[in-house]
């Protein structure tokens, strides 16, 4: 019994384990496939592209005003007091007496109607400048999935430059644990031969410590970059995810671009969806002046009537009536609204105006900024490096001095403590140099440029 009870231990177990590796989707992502894949899934690009769609749907709502409107009633109605009308006794004169007026019902218990009728728009100023509105509109809700789609791009491409950051800066701290848990081997040797103090391990001995708690910390700070990277992308938490490049090539492939200093506005997507919310409120301000414009509908109406003391002859017979006709509104006096709204959508148009001259001035001094930062970054990334080179020497001399007895512990560690620094300053810089290149090309405009 216990033997099948450990059997069916263990197949349960199995099958638990097939199920979550078959659940859970691994992800291997180089830089644009992350960029290419946050372009479909990523939620608030998603919620863009819909408003696009919807501004589309916006377009044919507004056109269909244009076309014939159609539509059809149906009634029965019980009349249980037949309204009275007093007329005149007509009939005064001819029996040579009676009341001045008489009171008449006119109708029968039940009536009933079925009626069809037609509108069709022949003119109407309004009309056609909303339907053009319209679609400069869906132009806008275009621009603004550009931006979107901009702002994608660029926050994907610093959580994977912080992702692949903390992993390099992960395994760069692994490599400094491992060449201090050596040291420290050779000084507890040196130490239990008589060649060291116990202060020279002691202080090895809390510099590993030291060094193992910022390890654990790099390692949460790595799963939550990867955390906030997969909600960008719209991945589900429970997926793992693999990036594929390394910052060394990223930034060796990065030398090869060639960036421009010089601002051109319309590159940028803010700077043309201005222009086109210009576009729209001149629309505006037009389409208050044809209010003033007469407008012209086409009507047509059918109905068919029948009357009945009862409900069994209600609809033994039935009358028709048919009308067709055109109607003309013109418009004479609002009392100066139209006016009102005019003069509205002429200080929204200078607004405007006064948006874009001012956000050209933004872009130039967002393109000197992000270069002066990418330049510094550069100049500051090729620092890092010498400094790194002259650490790693340092430390390479410091080491060899402890081990022939001519250096002090202290004089190690230090030279320990350096090197360490050294990397991350160089790793941390990296970083920077990527997020300047990423603001340069935003500035410049040369993001996903359409």
């Amino acid at each position: 019994m216990k033997i099948k009870t450990g059997f069916w231990l263990f197949v349960c177990v199995l099958l638990t384990h097939t199920a979550g590796a078959q659940t859970q989707t691994i992800h291997q992502f180089a830089l644009k496939d992350a960029i290419d894949y946050a372009k479909k899934y990523n939620y608030v690009l998603k919620n863009s592209k819909l408003d696009l769609l919807s501004s589309q749907k916006k377009v044919n709502e507004i056109v269909a005003m244009g076309l014939p409107q159609i539509n059809a009633s149906a009634n029965v109605i019980n009349n249980t007091q037949i309204p009275v009308q007093v007329i005149p006794n007509f009939l005064k004169e001819a029996l040579g007496s009676g009341p001045d007026l008489i009171s008449v019902a006119f109708g029968r218990n039940f009536t009933s109607g079925v009626t069809v009728s037609a509108n069709q728009l022949l003119f109407d100023g309004t009309f056609f400048l909303g339907v053009k509105a319209s679609r400069e509109f869906v132009n806008l809700s275009q621009l603004n999935v550009s931006r979107t789609e901009i702002e994608t791009e660029v926050d994907i491409s610093k959580a994977y430059f912080l992702v692949l950051l903390l992993e390099s800066n992960e395994k760069m701290m692994q490599a400094n644990l491992n060449s201090l848990q050596k040291t420290q081997s050779d000084v507890a040797q040196f130490y239990k031969n008589g060649f060291s103090e116990k202060v020279d391990l002691d202080r090895i001995t809390l510099q590993l410590s030291n060094l193992s708690l910022q390890n654990e910390k790099i390692q949460d700070q790595k799963r939550l970059a990867m955390m906030v990277l997969k909600l960008q992308l719209g991945l589900p938490m429970s997926d793992s995810l693999v990036l594929t490049d390394e910052l060394e090539a990223l930034y060796t492939k990065s030398q090869t671009l060639v960036l421009e200093d010089k601002a051109d506005y319309g590159n940028r997507v803010e700077y043309k969806m201005l222009q086109q919310q210009l576009r729209l409120n001149q629309m505006d301000k037009r389409r208050y002046q044809v209010g003033y414009m007469p407008s012209l509908f086409l009507f047509a109406s059918h109905q068919q009537n029948a009357f009945g003391d009862d409900l069994g002859n209600l609809f033994n017979t039935f009358y028709p009536g048919t009308a067709v006709g055109l109607s003309l509104n013109v418009p004479i006096f609002d009392g100066f609204r139209k006016l009102a709204q005019t003069q509205q959508a002429a200080i929204s148009i200078t607004k405007t105006e006064n948006d874009i001259k001012n956000f050209e001035n933004v872009i130039n001094q967002q393109v000197y900024q992000a270069k002066s930062s990418y330049v510094r970054s550069k100049q500051q990334l090729e620092i890092q490096r010498s400094n790194l080179k002259l650490a790693e020497d340092i430390y390479a001399k410091m080491e060899l001095k402890y081990k022939n007895g001519v250096g002090s512990s202290l004089e190690l560690t230090s030279a320990q403590t350096d090197l360490e620094n050294a990397r991350t300053n160089l790793l941390s810089t990296v970083y920077e140099y990527f997020v300047a290149e990423l603001e340069f090309k935003k500035a410049l405009g040369i993001i996903n440029n359409k």
